[in-house]
C-alpha cells in the first residue's frame, strides 16, 4: 500500500511540473479582429491555438486557416507557431509575431499592431517595412482625454 501511495504521489508531482501552454492572451487586445491598415492584407482573427486570415476584398471569405501553438505571450507581443493551408490548398507553416506599437496621431481610435511572418526564429525581420499593419480599438485607459 505504501508503494502504491508513493508511486501515486510521484506521478501527481510529475504532472504538476509539466509545462502548460497559455490558454488565453495576456493582453485581451489580441482577442479582437485585427483590421487592416492597408488594402494589401485582410482581417486577421487570432486565438492562442489558431490563426485565420480573411480576404482583402471580402472579410467573410477565409483565405488561410491554421492551427497554432502560442510560444510567446507578453503584454506587448505574441508569437504563434502555425501550420495551416491557404484557400488553394497550399501549406503554409510559419511563425507569426504580433507587436503592439502606438496610437497614431492621425487615427486616434486605432492601436497599431504589426504582424511579422517568418519561417524560422532566426529569420525574424528587423525592419517594420516587412510587416503587415493592423488596427484594433485601444483599451479605454490608453485613450487620451481629448479622444
Amino acid at each position: 500500500m505504501k508503494k502504491i501511495c508513493s508511486v501515486l504521489l510521484i506521478f501527481l508531482t510529475a504532472c504538476n511540473s509539466v509545462t502548460t501552454y497559455d490558454t488565453e492572451f495576456k493582453n485581451p487586445v489580441f482577442n479582437q479582429p485585427l483590421r487592416p491598415l492597408s488594402k494589401t492584407v485582410g482581417y486577421a482573427y487570432l486565438t492562442p491555438t489558431s490563426a485565420e486570415f480573411r480576404g482583402v476584398l471580402d472579410k467573410n471569405v477565409t483565405i488561410y486557416k491554421g492551427k497554432c501553438d502560442l510560444i510567446e505571450n507578453k503584454q506587448d507581443r505574441i508569437t504563434l507557431k502555425c501550420q495551416g493551408n491557404w484557400v488553394d490548398g497550399t501549406k503554409h507553416n510559419s511563425y507569426l509575431t504580433y507587436v503592439i506599437k502606438e496610437i497614431p496621431e492621425f487615427i486616434p481610435n486605432c492601436l497599431r499592431i504589426l504582424e511579422y511572418d517568418y519561417s524560422k526564429p532566426e529569420d525574424f525581420p528587423k525592419n517594420e517595412m516587412h510587416s503587415a499593419k493592423y488596427c484594433v480599438t485601444p483599451p479605454k485607459k490608453m485613450l487620451s482625454e481629448s479622444d
